[in-house]
């Protein structure tokens, strides 16, 4: 397993994901502001490793304070301060909110640093026990007969703290049967080129990269059998959010007839919300689709959308894979 987040002797550090697969290093994070600007900068991303992101950077913001006569004050504006980092990702905001109810509760600083900090390692292991069963849930669900899989983004350890999601899934497969990973290559920052290929070569999966544009005639002429992606956020009728271009293959699903999932730990639904129209979808800096890697690729003054995420409606979707079940209606969301 590749640990995107590591916290070791008091001491967190994070795999600069920006770097990857040029270099692979591991970068120190001594404050809350430098874990803003990581979870900014997606030097960490991925919705379930957000959240654990969060978690340890409301530690830091803890120990930064807890000397202090108004440390709750401080912390919660610390807080707020995380959780504008990245609006779309639910995990966020559901760690920051648990831990706002146990300081809401809480009188004594150094025992509210150590109650974040053992939050922070049970949200590690939730997750990395969630990875297994996902697979679990969707070696079940998958036909036998499915061995060609067409992915987007990233969705593996460096994702979340364990296997993955969608590729905890796709893992889950390859160890029962021969499969090919198509994977987009998911502009505009390349989290498929750049990690979803690292991962899936390190684990020996047999694996094609493919861009973005050529994904309708893949499926066409490589009898792709199904799609699995992740999501960053799904509301209580199913809509499912997710890296952009998501809601591109679920159409293309449903043209050639083949199943689509959505792999997600239950921390991702966000029941709050009725319906995908009501997430807060992410709009990035324009230079990121202008510019790769410091290379001008369009014109310095073109105008440019850049929404980071998009939203797949409930219809499109064959089931929602979490560790607890495989959702196929919206009733079963709502019940659960």
């Amino acid at each position: 397993m590749i640990e995107s987040i590591i916290y070791k002797d008091n001491k967190i550090t994070l795999l600069d994901q920006t770097l990857l697969p040029i270099e692979e290093k591991y970068i120190s994070i001594p404050d809350y502001r430098t874990m803003i600007e990581a979870i900014k900068k997606l030097r960490i991303r991925g919705a379930p490793a957000i959240g654990i992101a969060a978690a340890w950077g409301i530690y830091l913001a803890a120990e930064e304070f807890k000397d202090s006569p108004d440390w709750k004050e401080k912390l919660e504006e610390a807080i707020s301060e995380i959780e504008a980092s990245r609006p779309t990702a639910v995990n966020l905001f559901k760690a920051s909110g648990e831990i706002k109810v146990l300081l809401a509760i809480s009188d004594y600083a150094d025992c509210f640093t150590e109650t974040v900090r053992d939050y922070a390692l049970k949200l590690m292991e939730y997750e990395k026990n969630a990875s297994v069963m996902m697979g679990v849930n969707g070696l079940e669900e998958i036909s036998d007969n499915a061995v060609n899989i067409m992915t987007i983004c990233n969705t593996g350890s460096l994702a979340t703290y364990g296997e993955g999601t969608a590729l905890a899934v796709i893992r889950a497969l390859a160890e029962k049967r021969d499969i090919t990973v198509y994977a987009c290559e998911t502009r505009p920052l390349l989290q498929g080129s750049r990690l979803t290929m690292w991962e899936l070569m390190r684990s020996g999966i047999e694996s094609r990269l493919i861009t973005d544009g050529m994904t309708g005639s893949i499926i066409r002429d490589k009898a792709i059998d199904c799609i699995v992606t992740g999501a960053d956020r799904i509301a209580a009728n199913g809509d499912s959010a997710n890296k952009i271009g998501t809601f591109n293959l679920a159409v293309l699903a449903n043209h050639f007839n083949i199943p689509f999932y959505i792999a997600a730990p239950e921390s991702t639904f966000d029941r709050s919300i009725k319906t995908g129209a009501e997430i807060n979808i992410e709009q990035r800096d324009a230079e990121e689709v202008k510019f790769v890697r410091g290379t001008q690729i369009a014109p310095a003054d073109c105008k440019v959308e850049n929404p980071a995420f998009d939203v797949t409606p409930f219809e499109l979707i064959t089931g929602i894979i979490t560790e607890k079940k495989v959702y196929k209606n919206p009733d079963e969301i709502h019940k659960a």
